[in-house]
Formats: structure tokens, C-alpha cells, sequence
């Protein structure tokens, strides 16, 4: 696959490499300034063009590590960046732990972080979304991004209750959220707009009553999405994205960048006691892993090159943005999506009922 040819985001005028840099785990504390620098450089060379990043990874390191290795690369308009809205980092000094329990929206925050002085708030309105892309824009050392995404507005990150009231934070008639993020759109200064898709959230408002779609059609008609982040929504372990949320997107010109393709490490690693998609993986999963593992060992192709190149069949994924802890695995990453699969590993997926029938595959 040519990673250097760029596809179309949904309906929108972004373009972006297939191959996409998945910005969280340099923002992490254990991860070194010179090795994030460094990562973000191999991913460079293998011709990664797409960034994407968030206020909330490492509360804010993420995108100032991102902007320096990015920044003597290229022209800006050689790549592309996404990070996200929804979430402020609010400087709060030692001495005024105490008095931060409450904010003026009511909105839930979060603990100060020790390592950075920040705590979280969530916030989806109008003036707080200007004030986030804005502050993105310092830490980047940009003056400009090329999308925005709505970041865990979801059953994942908020209870019922909360959920409704950030949604009302976005309606143009309630906070105004939506129409700062068109907006932007409009005057030029992002291209696209997305939303996050944690499809993989586990908790009392499951996938099996459809609660997670649910909130995602409604934040689709909420504002005039150019695509969805999906992080474990499509994996060759899950496909339930199928089921509501791409003909969703199919229906509206509404692309799709697949997050975490390896289900959390889980279908690069090998290891059996490794996390799947933050947790543990059930005896469903362990077996279905194991039956995939033996299909590609038989037509000598690592599981990891399968599972990274599966989501990119479907015609309204533009991009999969795998993560990066050092340099050697954005050029693993490379060296997966060059390698060839044959047609019949994908036929046997399908006929050991390890992989759904109907999803697309590359060959």
C-alpha cells in the first residue's frame, strides 16, 4: 500500500496519509522529551503526513512534544494535524487545591495532575472551544490545525446525566458548541470537524441496548460532522461499528479515522495476559486471537500486518492511527502495511467464523 497517496476525509476538503501517527502515548510521563521527539521523526520518514493529538494526553505534553518534532520538518502545509475540544486544562497552584471542588457551569473536573499543576474540566460551549482550540494552538507552536474532534463526550467518560448536559453545551440553541466549531470550519481555519467514538466503553449503558450509538446519532445530528474517530468500534476482534454507525456516515459523507486498530496491543503483541482494549480479554476473545493467529502462522504473515490493514477495506475509512511508544514501532507500523496478505487469509477468517462476513476486505 502506498502510504504516501492521500485519501478524503468524508465529505470535507482534508486530505490524509492512510498511515496516521496516533499522538497519546508521547504525551505519557515515562516516555522521554528525546524519544518522543524521536518517534514522531521515524514516523516522519516512513511518510506518515496525518498527527493527531489531544489537550488530555499527558495534559497537555502531547501536543507541545508533537509541535517541536513537527516544527522543523516542513513547510506546515506539507501535514496535517487533529487534536480535540471538550476538555480544558485549568492551572491550579498547590494552595488552591482545596477550593476547586465546584466550577461556574457545573461541569465535573477532574484531580490536579501533580506532574503538570493541570486539572481536567469538561466543557463543549461555544466560548470554551474557542478558548480550547486557542490554547492547542500555543502548545503545538502553530497557528493553525487542520480538524477538530469532539474528545469523550460518551458513556465511557460521562454518566447519563452529564452526557445530556454537554450535549446541551453543544446545541446552538443551549451552549452554542456547534456553531463555534462551523464556524471555524467556515472562516477556514480548521477543515473538518470529528467526534470521538469510543465504541469499546463497557459499563451499565452498553452497546448491547445501543446506548453508544444512540449518543453518537445524536451528536451527528447535533453538529455537521466531517467524521468520526472510532477506537475499538472496528478491529478484526469488533466490528459493531457496522452496525449503526457506518451506514450512519455512508448515509451523510461522513468519513472515518480508525484509532487503536491493534485493540489496545492487544493483536500485536502475542502475549495472552497483554491488555485488550484497557482491560482483560474474554475467553471469546482469547480464542478467536488464537484461530486468527494460526490462519496467518499457515500463510507465514504476522496477525499485526492483517489487523492493521483490515480497517483501511472499508470505504469510509481515510486513516488508521496506531500509537508509537519508541521509533522502532512507527517503522514496524510501515513495514506492516506494506506486507502483502494473500486473498486466502482473509477467505478463511470468514469461513472459520473468526471474522464478520460483512465487513470489507482488502482483497
Amino acid at each position: 500500500m502506498d502510504i504516501t497517496r492521500k485519501r478524503n476525509v468524508g465529505k470535507s476538503r482534508l486530505q490524509v496519509t492512510p498511515l496516521g501517527f496516533g499522538g497519546g502515548t508521547i504525551g505519557m510521563g515515562w516516555i522521554t522529551n528525546q524519544t518522543s521527539l524521536d518517534t514522531v521523526a521515524a514516523a516522519w520518514d516512513t511518510g506518515v503526513r496525518f498527527y493527531d493529538t489531544a489537550p488530555f494526553y499527558g495534559m497537555g505534553r502531547s501536543e507541545r512534544r508533537l509541535g517541536l518534532a513537527l516544527s522543523g520538518m516542513a513547510e506546515r502545509d506539507q501535514y496535517r494535524i487533529n487534536t480535540k475540544i471538550g476538555k480544558s486544562l485549568v492551572p491550579e497552584p498547590i494552595e488552591d487545591k482545596k477550593a476547586s471542588s465546584k466550577t461556574p457551569s457545573g461541569s465535573e473536573r477532574t484531580p490536579r495532575d501533580p506532574a503538570t499543576g493541570f486539572r481536567l474540566q469538561f466543557e463543549y460551549t461555544h466560548d470554551r472551544i474557542l478558548e480550547q482550540h486557542r490554547d492547542s494552538l500555543q502548545r503545538l507552536g502553530t497557528s493553525t490545525v487542520d480538524s477538530l474532534t469532539i474528545h469523550d463526550l460518551d458513556y465511557g467518560y460521562q454518566t447519563v446525566e452529564r452526557a445530556e448536559h454537554h450535549l446541551d453545551e453543544l446545541s446552538r440553541d443551549g451552549g452554542g458548541g456547534a456553531i463555534a466549531l462551523e464556524t471555524l470550519r467556515a472562516e477556514g481555519s480548521i477543515q473538518a470537524i470529528g467526534s470521538g467514538c469510543n465504541l469499546e466503553s463497557r459499563n451499565a449503558y452498553s452497546w448491547e441496548d445501543g446506548a453508544h450509538e444512540r449518543l453518537t446519532e445524536r451528536i451527528a445530528d447535533l453538529v455537521d460532522l466531517d467524521f468520526f474517530t472510532v477506537a475499538g468500534g472496528y478491529t478484526l476482534l469488533e466490528t459493531r461499528a457496522l452496525r449503526r454507525i457506518f451506514p450512519l456516515c455512508q448515509e451523510r459523507g461522513i468519513g472515518v479515522i480508525v484509532a487503536a486498530p491493534f485493540a489496545g496491543g492487544w493483536l500485536v503483541s502475542g502475549d495472552e495476559t497483554a491488555s485488550y482494549m484497557y482491560g482483560r480479554a474474554s475467553p471469546e476473545i482469547v480464542d478467536r486471537s488464537r484461530r486468527m493467529r494460526a490462519i496467518c502462522e499457515r500463510h507465514g504473515v504476522p496477525l499485526a500486518a492483517a489487523a492493521l490493514q483490515f480497517p483501511l477495506a472499508h470505504p469510509v475509512v481515510a486513516a488508521v492511527i496506531p500509537g508509537a511508544r519508541n521509533p522502532d514501532e512507527p517503522r514496524e507500523n510501515h513495514r506492516l502495511l506494506q506486507t502483502e496478505i494473500p486473498a486466502d487469509v482473509w477467505r478463511e477468517f470468514v469461513a472459520e467464523g473468526v471474522l464478520d462476513p460483512a465487513a470489507p476486505t482488502p482483497e
